[in-house]
């Protein structure tokens, strides 16, 4: 299974360890499925562990690189344009078009109100833990 993660759900796994966010970005550690990413989303996570959480640029690079090894960065070569009330999210949307992703996994609000997209799954955490087969966290 190829999931995109939105930055939401790798913030909440770095920052706010013990959720759901973090068993999924666990599961992908152990190879549970592949994690797809893209450089605008990884620029994303940098910049807002930076910025929102003050990360020094050392440890916000070592997570962002940490992320590209484990997943397979794609480069999306279409755009679109979605989301109007956070155009931030089309990216999350590119990335699994480019990938051809099975799942996209959010924790904002306006994603998983799509629910479905180009046949692209949009869940929360808990659901993907689910349908992977763990369900703590």
């Amino acid at each position: 299974m190829r999931a995109v993660l939105d930055t939401n759900i790798l913030i909440s796994a770095f920052v706010f360890p013990g959720g759901a966010p973090e068993a999924v970005y666990r599961a992908a550690l152990e190879g549970r499925f592949e994690l797809v990413t893209s450089p605008p989303l990884l620029a994303e996570l940098g910049r807002v562990l930076e910025d929102r959480f003050g990360w020094e640029g050392s440890m916000a690079e070592a997570a962002v690189a940490q992320v590209a090894r484990i997943g397979t960065v794609v480069r999306p070569r279409q755009a679109v344009s979605v989301i109007e009330q956070d155009p931030a999210d089309d990216r999350v949307l590119e990335a699994a078009a480019e990938a051809e992703a099975d799942v996209i996994v959010s924790g904002d609000r306006h994603l998983p109100q799509l629910r479905r997209w180009q046949g692209v799954q949009i869940v929360r955490a808990v659901a993907l833990l689910d349908e992977i087969g763990r369900t703590e966290g």
